[in-house]
C-alpha cells in the first residue's frame, strides 16, 4: 500500500513539472527563480528593474516587470538574496525592518496597472511569494 501511495505523489509531483531542452525543470514554460540561469537569460530585465534612476512608477520599470513574471516563476524564491539579485532594494517596502518576519513588498505601477510582488520571509528565507497584477 506504501507503494501505491509513493507512486501516486510521485506521478502528481512530476506531471506538475517538466523539463526543458538544457535539463532545467520549467513550470508551464517559465524559470524557477532560483535558476542560475534567469540572471544570464533576463540580464536586459534586471538591468531595468535594479537601475536606481529609473522610478517604480514607470513605464519602463512596469513593462520589466511584466515581462519578469511572464518569464520566470517568481514563487519559487527561496532566499532574500534571490530578491537582491533580481530587483533593487531602494524600491522595497518593507512591514517591519526590526523583525525576523516581515514582508517586503514592490510595487511596479504604471497608470491604472501594476505587478506587486510580496515576498513574505523569516530572517534571510523567504517562506511564500504572492505575485498580483492588475
Amino acid at each position: 500500500m506504501k507503494k501505491f501511495w509513493f507512486g501516486i505523489f510521485s506521478l502528481l509531483l512530476l506531471t506538475g513539472c517538466y523539463v526543458s531542452d538544457d535539463g532545467t525543470p520549467v513550470r508551464d514554460g517559465r524559470l524557477p527563480s532560483e535558476d542560475l540561469e534567469v540572471l544570464t537569460k533576463y540580464v536586459d530585465v534586471i538591468a531595468v528593474l535594479k537601475d536606481p534612476m529609473i522610478s517604480c512608477n514607470s513605464k519602463e520599470k512596469y513593462q520589466a516587470a511584466k515581462k519578469l513574471i511572464d518569464k520566470v516563476d517568481m514563487t519559487f524564491t527561496r532566499e532574500t538574496k534571490t530578491i537582491n539579485e533580481l530587483l533593487y532594494y531602494g524600491d522595497a517596502l518593507y512591514d517591519d525592518v526590526n523583525s525576523e518576519t516581515r514582508n517586503i513588498t514592490f510595487n511596479y505601477q504604471y497608470g491604472d496597472h501594476y505587478v506587486r510582488f510580496i515576498f513574505h520571509t523569516y530572517r534571510n528565507f523567504v517562506l511564500r511569494v504572492d505575485v498580483l497584477e492588475k
